[in-house]
């Protein structure tokens, strides 16, 4: 009774802080504002380390930078458009949620992010 009590503890671990590799797609809506913008993000985890790249769709792409993973939090970077889009979100499960800020020349804004796993 022990050993399955221990087992489904260790499943439920493993869907909790699981892998975010593959590809994910929502959209991110900068505060203040009432429309939301596309985001597609494809993440590769290697441990706590997050490599990939994110853009508005699967075609247009940026390389990610410093990503990490540490309970379920990722963080990383998108260098594009005369910018920065630092990403501060958090897994749970399909579901990826959290905070974006902008960092421009002569701008900082800040966005909400909502991404939904693409395919199984």
């Amino acid at each position: 009774m022990r050993r399955i009590v221990v087992a489904a503890l260790l499943s439920v671990m493993c869907l909790v802080a699981g892998d975010v590799s593959g590809k994910w797609s929502g959209s991110f809506k900068p505060n203040g504002e009432d429309n939301a913008h596309p985001v597609y993000m494809v993440f590769k985890q290697d441990g706590d380390k997050l490599t990939g790249s994110g853009g508005p769709d699967e075609s247009k792409q940026h390389p990610m930078q410093n990503g990490k993973v540490q309970d379920g939090r990722l963080t990383f970077e998108v260098p594009a458009s005369g910018g920065t889009f630092t990403f501060d979100l958090k897994s749970t499960g399909e579901e990826i949620t959290g905070n974006l800020q902008f960092k421009g020349e002569n701008e900082t804004r800040t966005a909400t992010v909502s991404l939904k796993r693409v395919g199984s």
